[in-house]
């Protein structure tokens, strides 16, 4: 080998005058293959190949390389607002290498499906109200339940909460949480809407095997159902910490007994030093209370600015008492 041939294979070997199917191959073999893999190396060489088959003038090529590079650089930055461009670039092209390998190909459809469905869940975690997050995550779950059984291959890579192995699981999980916001939607027109809901995106977190969610949902669900009625007006409501709330009271057996003997509701003071008070009463008595408080404050701030008024008037007599002093010790 001549010095000329063994510049060039250092060079090669560097990345430098690599052609455009070489420049795609070192993405694999540099960036992609290594373990761990280096995506942030895989991206550059990807779309420095895209570039280059441009120049050739290979279509089908710089089509697979930009979707390669934009695959990857979702897989390294996980930003997940880059989910439309991903799709956009993969629709044009029909199969694709599968993640982490050069040779098992995958058809993009699968792909772009999965995406679609993560890009309604990103849209959901954006919207300002529980009613859009409700159809949002509807639509996430009804685009993974299309995949049925397939395994997911993007979404464990971007770190995910919830299920990310199996596309149904994570269907469960979104139907799961498009209930759950549907709950939160409508339980301050009807808590019994609400709770069957709770009840519905219980089922689904049970399915997609996720206990933190069903855990927070059942504490949920043990809330709404809750009955008691109200100490003060004595109507009934349902809907723990929504219609009613325990506020601290002193309460003894003798209320107990009163409450059994007149056949009352002993919820209303089921918990100890407590006694259950509807919203509307209690945000009454609360509204009244700031009230009073705020005449309080308004009238101890007038004493105070009276008392700092006449404070500073003595103090300014003395000042000037003192001055004068002054000078009738200079002129002696």
């Amino acid at each position: 080998m001549g010095i000329f041939d063994k510049v060039k294979a250092v060079g090669k070997e560097v990345g430098i005058g690599l052609n455009a199917q070489e420049q795609y191959q070192r993405a694999y073999g540099k960036g992609v293959l290594l373990q761990p893999p280096d995506y942030s190396s895989a991206v550059k060489h990807f779309s420095k190949a895209s570039e280059m088959f441009l120049q050739e003038g290979n279509a089908d090529m710089v089509k697979l390389a930009k979707a390669n590079a934009a695959l990857y650089e979702l897989i390294d930055k996980r930003d997940l607002n880059a989910l439309p461009e991903v799709i956009q670039v993969l629709e044009p092209i029909t199969e694709i290498p599968c993640i982490g390998s050069q040779d098992e190909m995958i058809q993009t459809s699968l792909l772009i499906a999965e995406l679609r469905s993560l890009q309604y869940e990103q849209q959901a975690k954006e919207c300002g109200n529980y009613a859009d997050m409700t159809l949002e995550y509807m639509n996430a779950a009804e685009g993974f339940m299309k995949l049925g059984n397939a395994p997911l291959h993007i979404s464990e890579r971007l770190r995910l909460e919830g299920p990310v192995e199996k596309a149904v699981l994570r269907a469960f999980y979104c139907e799961g949480l498009s209930d759950y916001y549907s709950a939160l939607s409508i339980i301050m027109s009807s808590p019994v809407q609400a709770h069957d809901h709770m009840q519905k995106a219980a089922s689904s977190f049970r399915q997609a095997m996720v206990t933190d969610w069903s855990k927070t949902v059942d504490d949920h669900i043990a809330k709404v159902s809750s009955k008691s009625h109200c100490w003060m007006c004595g109507r009934e409501m349902q809907g723990e910490d929504v219609f009613f709330k325990y506020y601290p009271a002193e309460t003894e057996d003798y209320h107990t007994q009163l409450l059994e003997s007149s056949n009352d509701d002993l919820r209303m003071i089921d918990n100890a030093g407590h006694v259950t008070v509807c919203t509307v009463c209690g945000s009454a008595i609360e509204n009244q209370a700031d009230r009073y408080a705020t005449m309080r404050a308004d009238e101890v701030r007038a004493w105070a600015d009276q008392l700092f008024e006449q404070t500073t008037n003595v103090l300014k007599n003395h000042n000037e008492r003192l001055c004068s002093l002054e000078r009738v010790a200079h002129r002696h």
